[in-house]
């Protein structure tokens, strides 16, 4: 497999694309107010017995979530009644785990976990964890020894995949660095008053790097030249064999073919290459996946035609659940085999491909009904989250494009018309769209300066609301 990593930064956001062997797998998106990761001083604002959970003050606009189950007291001890952890204007360590998104405050905990390339470091809790991606046990049994005796005894750790081919003062080398980390938490905690960020995480790009950087990635290809500087010195720092990162001008998700892929997996239907497809429904309880033969019609085996549109639907599913990060429970609905051999080959195949997938999954079985059941860690918002909103026409039944990801797609053609010869960019559009633009005043001489051009914009009525048109006078 070739993996490659392809990098848009703009002041309004950034979007990081993991492309494995020409094909979109994951996007990443983040705006400049994002904040999972970071740590903060909070301040206990309501208690909600009834829910078992809490709001609290972390200083943004609004306050944060946390259930009881992420909780610590203060012997380390997570869980049991809301009363009895937290009182109202009680001062708290928390860790932003989910953003804040819509009219949804952000997810908190206090069971903070600090990241590395190679460990994650567990200040709450003692144990040693490793990756389920080693499998050879005596390397697994080398690497937890040898954590164990550098750690202090209060402290847990997750080794992750990277430590497989990792040295061992590398290794060692990053746990003091996590360990220097939570030290300078807790004195800012000390210090520091409430509510304060103490903390800040690194951005997305870093991040994605940290968690994806290995043998597989080939190049990384980002749209800013100053950002090339910063990952070729990030990855001077690493073992590892990517040396290859370009700078390329203009907008790389539509050269590369990744604007198409995100605007498919925002569709209901999949096609899949022999002709068959698949319907992705999600509800509030589950996901369901029903696979379909479509125009694909096979030979003169019936069972070989319905084994071979399961096998690539095999190799899709695990996809599209990385592209659109679904999560929870996930019911797939394969076409009946009738050859136990078959069978287990699709789920073989479907193992095979979720091992690809970052976030723990786990295959459960068959149903009583046929289903294949399997359940996926959900750790961020789903590109359909991101990307739409309710459809106010049909009561929510739909899903719509949304505004802001019209207004930032604008913004990047915008910024790419250099070419045009006129000195100046008409962008005509529905008003609320003009008006979700103007929102950010700080972009337009950004986008000015970039594409040497003056930019007006126009508000018509004549337009839809997610319509809008670019050209030059």
């Amino acid at each position: 497999m070739i993996r490659e990593i392809v990098a848009e930064v703009y002041p309004w956001e950034s979007r990081v694309a993991i492309v494995e062997d020409g094909r979109l797998a994951e996007v990443f998106w983040a705006d400049q107010n994002e904040s999972v990761g970071n740590v903060y001083k909070a301040r206990v604002k309501d208690i909600i017995p009834g829910l078992s959970c809490a709001f609290v003050d972390i200083g943004l606009a609004k306050n944060a979530f946390l259930y009881a189950g992420d909780i610590i007291s203060p012997d380390k001890k997570r869980g049991g009644h809301v009363f009895d952890l937290l009182k109202s204007g009680q001062d708290i360590l928390v860790q932003v785990k989910k953003e804040a998104f819509s009219e949804k405050g952000a997810r908190v905990t206090g069971n903070i976990t600090i990241p590395g390339h190679f460990l994650v470091l567990l200040p709450f809790q003692g144990e040693v964890s490793i990756s389920r991606k080693i499998t050879d046990s005596k390397r697994r049994e080398y690497l937890r020894s040898l954590v164990n005796s550098f750690k202090p005894g209060e402290y847990g750790c997750i080794l992750r995949t990277a430590c497989l081919e990792a040295d061992d003062d590398e290794i060692l080398s990053e746990l003091a660095d996590l360990i220097k980390v939570w030290h300078e938490i807790q004195d800012r905690y000390q210090r520091m008053k409430t509510p304060s960020i103490i903390y800040e995480d690194i951005d997305v790009l870093e991040r994605t790097l940290r968690d994806y950087l290995d043998v597989e990635i080939r190049r990384i290809i980002l749209n800013n030249e100053r950002l090339r500087d910063r990952v070729l010195n990030y990855l001077q720092q690493k073992s590892t064999i990517c040396k290859a990162v370009l700078y390329e001008p203009g907008d790389l998700f539509e050269k590369y073919g990744l604007e198409k892929d995100i605007r498919r997996a925002l569709r209901r239907k999949v096609w899949l290459k022999n002709g068959g497809y698949l319907i992705v429904d999600e509800t509030e309880a589950m996901t369901v996946i029903d696979v379909n033969s479509g125009k694909y019609t096979g030979k003169d085996d019936f069972e070989d035609t319905v084994f071979r549109i399961n096998l690539e639907a095999a190799i899709e599913i695990p996809r599209q659940l990385r592209l659109r990060c679904l999560g929870g429970i996930i019911l797939i609905d394969f076409i009946d085999m009738k050859n136990k051999i078959n069978q287990d080959e699709i789920v073989e195949t479907l193992k095979r491909e979720l091992a690809k997938d970052k976030a723990h999954t786990r295959i459960i079985g068959m149903t009583g009904l046929g289903f294949l059941e399997m359940t996926r860690k959900k750790s961020r918002y789903g590109i359909s989250e991101i990307f739409t909103y309710e459809c106010t026409r049909c009561n929510g039944k739909g899903r719509t494009v949304n505004l802001q990801s019209v207004a930032c797609e604008i913004k990047r053609k915008l910024i790419n018309m250099d070419y045009i010869q006129q000195d100046t960019l008409i962008c005509e559009a529905h008003p609320d769209l003009i008006d979700e633009i103007n929102h950010d005043a700080k972009d337009l001489p950004f986008i000015e300066k970039r594409c040497g051009k003056k930019v007006k914009f126009l508000k018509s009525d004549r337009l839809g609301p997610l319509e809008y048109t670019l050209r030059g006078q």
